[in-house]
C-alpha cells in the first residue's frame, strides 16, 4: 500500500478530508521537492506519495539517522572551536 492510498483511506474510515496542502502535493505532477525522495534503486527522485508505507519508514529513518550524524559532526567541530578560544 502506498501513501497516497493509505491517506484516501484513512479519509474514508476517519471522515476527515485530507488537508489541501497534502492533497495538492499528493496529486500534482511536479510535486515540491520536500515531497520527492530520490531512490537509489530507480536513479531518480519519486513522490514520497508513490513509496509503500514500509519504503516511506525506512527512508525516514534513514534520513533522520544521516541528519543526526551531521549535526553531531558540526557539535563536535564547535567544540574543538571553544575548546582553543
Amino acid at each position: 500500500m502506498t501513501l497516497s492510498e493509505y491517506i484516501r483511506m484513512e479519509k474514508l474510515i476517519h471522515g476527515r478530508e485530507i488537508p489541501s496542502d497534502i492533497l495538492y502535493q499528493m496529486t500534482s505532477d511536479n510535486p515540491d521537492n520536500e515531497y520527492m525522495y530520490y531512490s537509489e534503486s530507480k536513479g531518480s527522485l519519486i513522490s514520497i506519495f508513490d513509496m509503500h508505507i514500509h519504503h516511506f519508514i525506512r527512508a525516514y529513518a534513514n534520513q533522520n539517522k544521516t541528519d543526526n550524524n551531521a549535526l553531531q559532526e558540526k557539535l563536535s567541530e564547535i567544540k574543538k572551536v571553544l575548546e582553543v578560544a
